[in-house]
């Protein structure tokens, strides 16, 4: 589905981002992995290229503007132009309990989690509007929509990213740039590739998802097959949200 086309994905090295790196690959794409962390970047380049793919990694931490401008530069000099971004990268886990959030913590999560996301697609989307068009991926969370405990930085970032893509995709709808978000509910990120999904009360299918079903749902946006598909949401949750964390029981 996505022959002869360039993607980015942030956070790409690993869990969600890696999943979705393949799938591009499989499907054609050429990769640029923009990972904070080395290690696991050129572990997933390796394993594209190994595969007989197109890939090239790029050190990126999403929260600098001139990592995100260097990460876009060196796209277009590989591969000619950007013509898909996933805006994958972030950093995860409990902030703790509101009145003990630390300042520091507070901008940290936001810098990575929504601020990067306005970067990467602000750098990304230039080259698209340049070359006639394009599609941007960002990935939320169900956490950006129905709260939980001790997380209020990182459900604020993602709520954040919810309403920027609605009003990126209207902002770059005459440049012919599409703009949706993937919400995931439970994931298995961290898992083996073959390790199955484990039984979840939360979800109306009764267990978690793993990083191939995110990564579909990204193929689906980033090609022509979603062609008139724009400012949307897909939760890919299992029916968490439907089942509204299980709050009647």
């Amino acid at each position: 589905m996505l022959h002869g086309k360039t993607a980015i994905v942030t956070g790409g090295g690993r869990g969600i981002g890696r999943a979705i790196v393949h799938r591009f690959a499989q499907e054609g794409a050429r990769v640029v992995i923009a990972q904070r962390d080395a290690t696991s970047g050129e572990a997933t380049c390796a394993e594209i290229r190994g595969a007989g793919g197109q890939a090239l990694f790029v050190p990126t931490d999403v929260a600098r503007r001139e990592d995100v401008e260097r990460m876009v530069a060196e796209a277009v000099t590989a591969f000619g132009g950007v013509d898909i971004l996933v805006n994958n990268a972030a950093r995860t886990g409990e902030n703790g309990p509101f009145l003990e959030v630390a300042p520091e913590l507070w901008e940290e999560v936001i810098a990575t989690n929504l601020t990067g996301v306005f970067h990467c697609s602000q750098a990304a989307a230039r080259v698209m509007a340049r070359a006639g068009g394009g599609s941007i991926i960002n990935v939320s969370s169900t956490n950006g929509l129905i709260p939980q405990p001790r997380c209020c930085a990182y459900g604020a970032a993602k709520g954040g990213v919810e309403i920027l893509t609605r009003s990126m995709a209207i902002d770059l709808a005459p440049y012919h740039i599409r703009v949706n978000v993937i919400a995931p509910g439970p994931i298995q990120s961290r898992d083996a590739d073959d390790a199955p999904a484990r039984p979840s009360k939360a979800t109306l299918l009764g267990r978690n998802g793993l990083p191939h079903e995110v990564a579909a749902v990204a193929a689906f946006l980033a090609s022509e097959e979603s062609s008139f598909i724009t400012g949307e949401r897909i939760a890919v949750d299992g029916g968490i949200l439907v089942n509204a964390y299980r709050i009647y029981g």
